[in-house]
């Protein structure tokens, strides 16, 4: 860029401070965005355990028979035995549930017609952040908890 009589100028030294004072500011940014993706992930996932394990409840009060909940830590998947859903990539998964219900590294949440549940907890973890999703055995609620 020209500037005056000199044909060599270049920048000065103020247009440079606020290049690089815009840079600081979103390198800040993206370095605090990582832990919020994060938590969102985990969030959004934790909500989707939520909104499967309500559909089961409901799908065993509607059909008047037992409906499996099932959770697969080791291939990271979890569902319904006929609609299986993939969890994010690097989330942790833990859970506690009734060892009729367990099989191996997959394990499961059985409800039943009248409503009730084998009950169980499910925590799920990314990058630090968790989320907990707990099922009452007698009133078959799932709640998600941090």
């Amino acid at each position: 860029m020209r500037r005056g009589n000199n044909p060599s100028a270049g920048f000065t030294l103020v247009e440079l401070l606020v290049v690089m004072g815009i840079m600081a500011v979103v390198l800040v940014v993206v370095l605090n965005a990582r832990p919020k993706a994060a938590a969102t992930r985990v969030a959004v996932t934790a909500r989707a355990v939520g909104a499967t394990l309500q559909l089961a409840r409901a799908q065993a009060m509607q059909s008047n028979t037992e409906t499996l909940f099932r959770i697969d830590t080791d291939r990271l998947r979890f569902g319904l035995p006929r609609s299986m859903h993939s969890l994010p990539r690097g989330m942790t998964v833990a859970m506690t549930v009734a060892e009729t219900e367990r099989v191996g590294d997959a394990g499961g949440i059985r409800f039943f017609p009248d409503g009730q549940s084998s009950g169980g907890e499910i925590s799920l973890t990314l990058e630090g952040r968790s989320e907990r999703i707990a099922v009452n055995w007698l009133t078959g609620k799932a709640q998600l908890n941090r």
